[in-house]
């Protein structure tokens, strides 16, 4: 069973209708394959301070647990998102021993204080709310409930680099649909938005994707502010070093501060 959520105090957050059919129809090539390879870096990585958490992982921002299958064996993993149709989907896998699965909100995480040994957040699952002052909130979480020690690994995708190759407007056909994409960045409120039109014929279907840019001074000042040690920063999951013009991602290890912020 997947438990509900309070909704939202936002009036109508996009990710709240976002996260469904229309997503997985339009990025069909996040594939099993890719997220095996990301886990297993990510394993090597952070297996040994998930060993010290009551519970190894915690998939923040889960998705259909692509990730979370890969990360089971090492003390467990839960996986936590605020989409129904994307937790569905991660419960129909048939691999076992299956990951938990909870529906809630990553300002709001209902663990207790110290579970885990390591958290990760894959694909740009960060920056999402209207209040910047709510991404502290998140991190604030992630913190109270990691370990004294643990790890928190950050995936986002590379700011300097997409936005100096930002492709405004962009047509294509998926799955024999056609799909418009419309992409804008305003300065004043560092969100970079993405408007999606799917649809061969009327009715057309719209959404919208809106995600705070951090560049990598910004996003290590922010975990220094609300808990954290950075460890490391790299560029790609092969491990490479992380190069404001060159990576594609970039991809943040922090340890939780003992004794707090």
């Amino acid at each position: 069973m997947i438990r509900a959520v309070p909704e939202s105090p936002e009036r109508d957050p996009w990710y709240a209708s976002w996260f469904g059919e229309a997503y997985l129809a339009l990025y069909p090539h996040r594939d099993d394959y890719e997220a095996l390879r990301q886990a297993e870096w990510a394993f090597s990585l952070l297996g040994p301070y998930a060993r010290r958490g009551t519970v190894g992982f915690l998939d923040l921002a889960c998705g259909t647990g692509r990730h979370a299958v890969e990360l089971r064996g090492e003390g467990g993993v839960v996986g936590l998102d605020l989409s129904l149709p994307l937790l569905v989907e991660a419960r129909a896998r048939g691999i076992l021993p299956r990951p938990g699965y909870l529906r809630g909100d990553m300002r709001r995480l209902p663990f207790r204080p110290g579970t885990f040994g390591a958290v990760v957040n894959f694909f740009t699952s960060f920056g999402y709310f209207d209040d910047p002052a709510e991404d502290e909130t998140v991190l604030r979480e992630v913190r109270r409930t990691l370990t004294p020690g643990g790890v928190f690994l950050s995936d986002l995708f590379n700011a300097e680099r997409v936005l100096s190759t930002l492709v405004s407007q962009e047509e294509k056909t998926v799955a024999g649909e056609r799909v418009s994409i419309r992409r804008s960045y305003d300065p004043a409120s560092r969100r970079l938005t993405k408007e999606i039109t799917m649809g061969s014929r009327p009715p057309l279907r719209a959404f919208r994707e809106k995600v705070r840019v951090y560049l990598e001074p910004e996003l290590k000042a922010l975990h220094e502010r609300n808990g954290f040690d950075v460890l490391e920063t790299f560029g790609d999951f092969d491990g490479s070093a992380f190069s404001p013009r060159r990576s594609p991602r970039l991809i943040l290890l922090a340890r939780a501060r003992t004794g707090g912020a």
